[in-house]
């Protein structure tokens, strides 16, 4: 089985316009929920979301196994980006900009360039409106993601992208909203990938969706610092069912010997170790049937 100790971070800025936002900050309802710096801004906290984000496979990865599958592209499967107006508060509007770089991740593999737009200016939208557009350079980003042969640079932008919008959001005391960008990205890409597999089964895919397991259980953690904050309570809720239904989900690790490699004249030590995953039609089916309704609940 497949080596899935090599995870990457989500390629966010995969989808994000770039331009600098401007404007002053938007009032929202969330400014009278109490103080979250507490929660998600401390020294501690951040490397424990470091750590998640760096568990969590690229879109870039993900999306490429869905085309792999052969199933036909479906615009259905995604958010109407119709609704981007409803979501009027910051906390909204940052769990979106995650859901909607998904969407984003799955139209470019396809090279679906005619729903590019509606996306793209849902974005734009939504970051702005959080002041983190400024961070995000989408021409390379848009430009790099044509050629598959420039995925280890497109993931080197995109993590120095996000890192720098993480900083400045934890800097204003607003990490929670990072929290939850990464937490709209993780639950629409598993969306995505549990409806691929209703129309097209295939291993590599059922292996994807049987790994998120250890994601999850990273993502509760994070979650479950931002108990306080009363927007969080039914995503804790939500993702704490999946939590459950995927705890049922076994994962056999093979320990294997460290392999030695000659890349670019420096020695690089790998790790060989594999692992396995165990997962019943049932189980799957479960967390498909979850995920979507998870997902309309949280998102409507």
């Amino acid at each position: 089985m497949k080596n899935i100790f090599k995870i990457y971070l989500p390629a966010f800025a995969l989808v994000m316009s770039l331009v600098a936002c401007g404007g002053e900050k938007s009032t929202s309802l969330e400014d009278e929920l109490g103080d979250p710096s507490l929660m998600v801004n401390s020294k501690k906290q951040a490397k424990m979301l470091d750590e998640l984000i760096q568990s969590i496979p690229s879109p870039v990865e993900m999306n490429t196994v869905i085309k792999s599958t052969g199933a036909a592209f479906n615009a259905n499967i995604m958010h109407k980006t119709s609704q981007v107006d409803k979501y009027t508060t910051n906390y909204d509007q940052a769990l979106n900009v995650g859901v909607y770089t998904a969407d984003m991740g799955y139209i470019n593999v396809y090279d679906k360039t005619m729903y590019s737009l509606a996306c793209i200016s849902a974005i734009k939208k939504l970051s702005d409106a959080i002041q983190v557009g400024q961070f995000f350079d989408f021409e390379a980003l848009q430009r790099l993601s044509k050629n598959s042969n420039n995925v280890d640079s497109l993931q080197y932008i995109s993590i120095n992208s996000f890192n720098k919008m993480d900083a400045y959001l934890r800097s204003q005391n607003r990490g929670e909203l990072s929290v939850l960008i990464v937490s709209g990205a993780w639950l629409e890409g598993l969306h995505v990938a549990t409806q691929t597999m209703k129309a097209k089964s295939n291993d590599e895919l059922r292996e994807k969706i049987g790994e998120q397991k250890i994601v999850l259980e990273s993502l509760m953690k994070i979650l479950n610092m931002c108990d306080q904050i009363p927007y969080f309570k039914k995503i804790i809720a939500g993702y704490a069912k999946l939590n459950d239904v995927f705890k049922k989900v076994e994962i056999k690790y093979v320990q294997g010997e460290p392999v030695t490699k000659i890349v670019d004249g420096q020695m690089v030590i790998e790790d060989s170790s594999t692992s396995e995953i165990i997962m019943s039609d049932a189980q799957l089916k479960e967390i498909t049937d979850l995920t979507e309704s998870v997902r309309k609940e949280i998102l409507n």
